[in-house]
C-alpha cells in the first residue's frame, strides 16, 4: 500500500480527518525547554552566567518540561476518542519532556526526604565563622546563619554520622593531613593557618559541584595537642532553599580522603619534612669510635722460677741413688 493509495482513501472518506494541532507544538515546545535547560547548565558551569539567573531559567525550563506533557497527554486523549491524527508527535514530546527532566526527579527523593538545609557542620550547636569567606560572599548570596537550636535538630536526624573527627597525632600533622586532603579534592584554599601553641588551624576553601559548578564554602579547624587533634567542619551553601544533602556528602567526602591516607600509611609534608630534618641532623653526628681493647700477653716466668719435672722414680732407685 502506497502512499496514494492512502491519501486517495483519505479524500473519499464521509468524514472528513483532522490533525491534532497541539501534538506538534507540543514536541517542539519539549525540544525548546530541553535545549534551554542544557544551555543554561553550559553557560553557569564554563560562562559567566550568575547562578540567580541560571536558577530561574532551570526553574522555567522544568515548568515548561511539565506542561508540555500535559499538553501531549490531551493531545493524545483527543485523538483517541476524536479520530486525529498525530499520536507519534504526542509521544515523542512525552518523551523529550521526561528525558528533560531526568536528572531533577533523581533529585527529587533528596529534597523529600531530607530537610531543607543549607549549610551542615560537625559541631551544629557552635558553628564555625568563617573570617575571609565572609567577605567574598556576594550580596544576593544565602546570609550565614547563627546557632539554632531547631536545625541542629534536623541535622542531627537527618546526619547522625555527621560529627567531630578525632585522630591520635600532633595537631601540626593533622593539619598538614587536612591541608593536603583538601588539595587532592581540587577545592580552592582561600585561608590557610596553622595551629599555634594556644589557637586552633584554619583553613577556609571553595568548592564547586560537578554539574552546575554552583559555589560552596568550607572551614576547617584542626585543634588540640602534640598527642591528639580534633577536626570540625561547616560546609555552607551559596543559593537556594535546599541542599540536596550535598553539604553532608562533602564532609563525608573529606573524611573518608583523610581517613584514606591514614590507612595507607602515606606520611604528610610536615612529617617528611621532620623526617629530613632528623636525618640530616643524625648525618651530621661524628661516627663513634671504635673502642680497641688491648689483650694482655702473659710472659713465661723464668728459668728459675720454672717449676722442676717430677720424673717418676724407678723402684731400683733406692738402691742405686735415683
Amino acid at each position: 500500500m502506497t502512499t496514494q493509495y492512502w491519501t486517495t482513501r483519505y479524500a473519499r472518506a464521509r468524514y472528513p480527518i483532522y490533525d491534532a494541532w497541539e501534538a506538534p507544538w507540543a514536541r517542539r515546545f519539549a525540544l525548546f525547554f530541553v535545549q534551554l535547560l542544557i544551555l543554561t547548565v553550559l553557560l553557569h558551569r564554563f560562562a559567566s552566567l550568575g547562578t540567580p539567573a541560571a536558577m530561574n531559567l532551570i526553574a522555567v525550563s522544568l515548568v515548561g518540561l511539565l506542561v508540555v506533557i500535559a499538553i501531549a497527554v490531551f493531545s493524545l486523549a483527543r485523538i483517541w476518542f476524536g479520530g486525529q491524527t498525530g499520536a507519534s508527535q504526542a509521544v515523542a514530546a512525552i518523551v523529550i519532556a521526561l528525558l528533560g527532566l531526568a536528572a531533577p526527579l533523581y533529585f527529587l527523593h533528596y529534597a523529600v526526604t531530607l530537610p531543607a538545609l543549607t549549610e551542615v557542620e560537625t559541631t551544629p550547636g557552635e558553628p564555625l565563622n568563617f573570617k575571609v569567606i565572609n567577605t567574598m560572599r556576594p550580596a544576593d548570596a544565602i546570609p550565614l546563619k547563627p546557632a539554632d537550636g531547631a536545625r541542629a535538630e534536623e541535622q542531627e536526624e537527618a546526619y547522625p554520622d555527621i560529627g567531630p573527627m578525632a585522630l591520635e597525632r600532633s595537631s601540626q600533622s593533622v593539619f598538614s593531613l587536612v591541608q593536603e586532603a583538601i588539595e587532592r579534592l581540587g577545592w580552592t584554599v582561600v585561608l590557610s593557618e596553622p595551629p599555634g601553641e594556644t589557637g586552633a588551624g584554619i583553613i577556609e576553601a571553595t568548592t564547586q559541584s560537578m554539574i552546575m559548578g554552583m559555589t560552596d564554602d568550607v572551614i576547617v579547624q584542626v585543634k588540640g595537642d602534640d598527642a591528639h587533634a580534633i577536626i570540625d567542619v561547616r560546609s555552607v551553601s551559596r543559593y537556594g532553599w535546599h541542599d540536596l544533602g550535598a553539604n553532608a556528602e562533602r564532609i563525608r567526602t573529606l573524611y573518608a580522603e583523610i581517613s584514606e591516607t591514614l590507612e595507607k600509611g602515606e606520611q604528610t609534608a610536615l612529617e617528611q619534612a621532620e623526617k629530613k630534618k632528623k636525618e640530616a641532623t643524625e648525618a651530621k653526628k661524628p661516627a663513634p669510635q671504635k673502642r680497641v681493647t688491648k689483650r694482655r700477653v702473659r710472659k713465661p716466668p723464668p728459668a728459675s722460677r720454672r717449676p722442676q719435672e717430677t720424673r717418676p722414680r724407678s723402684p731400683f732407685g733406692q738402691f742405686f741413688g735415683r
